[in-house]
């Protein structure tokens, strides 16, 4: 077993800083534990192999000890581009890094493939398993039509599941965890104003001024990396780190400023920060004008909002939106923002997310050292160029039903996605959608959960591919039993990362056998498609047998590279780094242009004016999309995320789930679930204390969970971490499913889940 680290939240940033290297302060930060290989073969079987961590699917590596068969001990990958701060730095594992170990032989998992018989889940081989689901799959075709099947299918070590469930089988129908239930006003905006869904991750170690603009980077990170490269800034160039964020995080403990904001107020800010560069002619100037598309209408929206309006607003004096917005500009290029989640999982998430994009423009600090980085994928094989065969592709032309029928005339997302999460429901009512493939996800925690719950039961066809029991896989007609990462060949081929100027692939073969009668997902998904190749009479579905195994498929998308899965994870490390690439893309790119204005974006003008929308930044206040608090629902609900767990597939393991409740200094209560965090003078007149059971309540629906009274949260405002409770992968299902206070709240152009919720808290078993 790995040695731990111990939690350091007792440290300062001047300890911190005092106490050396930026990896180190990683570690101790964000909860990322690096470990010794203790292990004493005395004769055993004993080998080393690579893996990388997909509990949240950002590759960290990982080398992994194995004895006999059974995994160990695991560590992190010195230089690894995601798990370590560069070139000669520590490679580390985060809590749910180190959980894979765990997951591999948790007794709890999912052990043998089950199909539905007169009414239960029975246990049966995988060649009936695979019999089955092709019969069922052809059976729903020509009952309700493939195009009505939902690819939920998520986070996948393979890159097949689309040539599936898209290509072969043909439906249109995708719902992803990235846009819908993430941070679709992130990506979305990103890629219309020019620069890329990459707007949220800047380059870290290069940067003279950092934003962390409701994010809790050092705590819950896309890779290592981030923390990493933030605490190396510190050191190095000694940097500014501002957290903008409700909660006293402990992003915020480390950074040299924070501002309270109040939530869903992000829009106002940004452009005050832009009042106050514009007036005071901070700007660049030469980007502005040569590289830009939009400006007068941003500048006359920035007009709109000076620092003291922007200060009742916000709850954040004008002074410091002015010494924030000033140190920004002053710093830039060497300035950047990093954001996420935290201002796109609310109704009016689109315009905060462009209000701050369009700061990136205004500062010209796109592509530059230290700025917003335009990170690159290196060029491994596509599917269609290592494929050999012809096949057809059946869900080509075929439109989603979202934007087909008139039934969802009145959702302008219809006009920008092809799907939403909370209307799926709807969509199951109206008889648009009549089945659904699941793949390590749990969509029934993601939003509007009642009616999801109510949908799924609803379905004709539920194929589960997961390695848990969940809400999902507990109601399917078919649940196949995945391995894990460390029983499987992986391939990640990433962009950002610690080094800022190389594209990077990282992979690595299975560490140990699949345990139990579990498969990896690529053998699974071949499997189906050998049935539905016998079923069918249809050879499109044979495309597969060209590769005798998943590390052959590998191969040839290293081919481009000239590596194999072998070299690539052979030796000390289990990366490369594979082409260098430049900043300022953009100058020999005549077609560039960043839009503060996206009016010239049809899709977008025609949501945005069905909406109410304009097509410049503006700010739009809370409850214009989305809940608002009332004398009965008093309190703003928002969940959040915790290093410790990653959507579902490590929060049953007990390690965890202690550590946690240690996080929370309430490990000496029996309950490991979730908590509601809470500000005294929230609970003190509701009679609640911290250890208390309390009840949360919404028009919509309500739950119980153990109370965390903190100064950290704001009065006003309550949170709680998501993903537990009614439907989750805990065997106990203890604590909150935190969806089960939603509706249908949503960004009303992406249909991003919109978690800010009003609602009242009280004790549980009453007043």
């Amino acid at each position: 077993m790995s040695n731990q680290a111990q939690s350091s939240s007792g440290l300062t940033r001047r300890t911190l800083l005092k106490a050396g290297s930026a990896a180190a302060g990683a570690v101790a930060l964000g909860g990322c534990l690096s470990s010794d290989d203790g292990t004493d073969s005395g004769g055993a079987d004993v080998s080393k192999a690579f893996s990388n961590c997909w509990m949240c699917s950002h590759n960290c590596g990982q080398e992994v000890t194995v004895v006999d068969g059974s995994v160990v001990n695991i560590t992190g990958v010195d230089g690894h581009p995601r798990g370590s701060a560069g070139p000669g730095t520590e490679g580390t594992l985060c809590p749910k890094g180190l959980a894979q170990q765990d997951k591999t032989h948790d007794p709890k998992r999912v052990k043998e493939p089950h199909i539905r018989k007169d009414g239960e889940l029975q246990k049966v081989s995988w060649d009936e398993a695979f019999e089955y689901t092709a019969d069922r799959l052809v059976s729903f075709a020509d009952e309700y039509g493939a195009e009505t099947f939902l690819d939920a299918t998520s986070w996948a070590e393979t890159s097949i599941f689309r040539t599936i469930w898209r290509d072969l089988y043909g439906s249109p129908e995708r719902i992803s965890r990235g846009i819908h239930v993430c941070a679709g006003p992130t990506f979305v905006t990103g890629g219309m104003m020019g620069v890329g869904s990459n707007n949220r991750v800047p380059d870290y170690q290069n940067s003279d001024y950092i934003i962390a603009w409701g994010r809790n980077q050092l705590n819950s990170f896309a890779g290592q990396f981030e923390a990493k490269g933030t605490l190396e800034a510190i050191e190095n160039r000694g940097a500014t780190l501002v957290t903008i964020d409700p909660q006293h995080t402990i992003t915020a403990e480390k950074s040299d400023k924070w501002l309270p904001i109040e939530p869903r107020t992000d829009g106002a800010l940004a452009l005050a920060m832009a009042n106050v560069i514009i007036e005071e002619e901070l700007y660049d100037e030469d980007f502005v004008e040569n590289y830009t598309y939009g400006f007068d209408a941003y500048r006359e929206a920035a007009a709109d909002m000076p620092p003291e309006d922007a200060a009742e607003i916000t709850g954040i004096p004008a002074e410091d939106i002015r010494e924030v917005a000033r140190g920004f500009a002053e710093a830039a290029p060497r300035a950047g923002i990093s954001v996420w989640t935290g201002t796109a999982q609310m109704g009016n998430g689109w315009k905060a997310t462009q209000n701050i994009t369009a700061l990136n423009g205004l500062v010209g600090n796109i592509d530059r050292p230290g700025g917003l980085r335009l990170w690159e994928y290196p060029g491994t094989a596509s599917f269609g160029q290592v494929c050999e065969q012809d096949y057809t592709n059946r869900a080509e032309f075929r439109e989603p039903a979202l934007k087909k029928y008139d039934e969802y005339s009145d959702y302008p997302v219809r006009h920008i996605e092809g799907i939403a999460h909370n209307l799926v429901p709807e969509m199951v009512d109206n008889g648009h959608i009549n089945g659904i493939v699941v793949h390590h996800d749990d969509p029934l925690k993601d939003g509007n959960a009642d009616e999801w719950v109510e949908a799924i039961e609803e379905m004709a066809l539920v194929i589960s591919i997961d390695a848990y029991w969940n809400g999902v896989s507990r109601n399917a007609d078919i649940v196949l039993p995945e391995a894990t990462s460390l029983e499987k060949d992986t391939l990640g081929t990433g962009n950002w990362s610690a080094y800022p100027k190389h594209k990077w692939v990282t992979g690595g073969k299975a560490a140990v056998e699949p345990q139990w009668n579990t498969k990896p997902d690529f053998d699974i998904l071949t499997g189906i498609a050998s049935a539905m190749a016998e079923k069918t009479d249809n050879d499109d579905w044979r495309i597969f047998e060209q590769w005798d195994s998943h590390e052959e498929f590998i191969d040839d998308q290293l081919s481009t590279l000239d590596l194999t899965l072998e070299e690539l994870s052979s030796g000390e490390k289990n990366y490369e780094l594979v082409e260098e690439y430049d900043y300022e893309k953009w100058k020999d790119n005549d077609n560039f242009v960043f839009r503060f204005d996206l009016d010239q974006v049809g899709s977008f003008a025609q949501a945005a004016e069905e909406a109410g929308m304009d097509t410049a930044p503006e700010w739009i206040p809370p409850g214009t999309y989305g809940d608002s608090t009332s004398d009965e629902y008093p309190l703003e609900f928002y969940d959040v995320r915790s290093v410790f767990f990653s959507h579902g597939s490590n929060q049953p393991h007990e390690r965890l789930r202690d550590h946690f409740a240690k996080r929370n200094d309430l490990n000496e209560e029996d309950y490991r679930g979730n908590y509601l965090h809470l500000n005294p003078k929230d609970a003190e007149p509701r009679g609640i204390e911290t250890g208390d059971m309390v009840q949360v309540e919404s028009e919509s629906g309500s739950g119980e969970l153990m109370a965390h009274v903190t100064e950290n949260a704001r009065p006003g405002f309550v949170t709680a971490e998501y993903g537990f409770g009614e439907t989750s992968a805990t065997p106990d299902g203890e604590g909150m499913n935190t969806m089960t206070l939603h509706d249908k709240q949503m960004d009303p152009i992406t249909g991003q889940v919109d978690r800010h919720i009003a609602v009242d808290v009280k004790p549980a078993g009453g007043d």
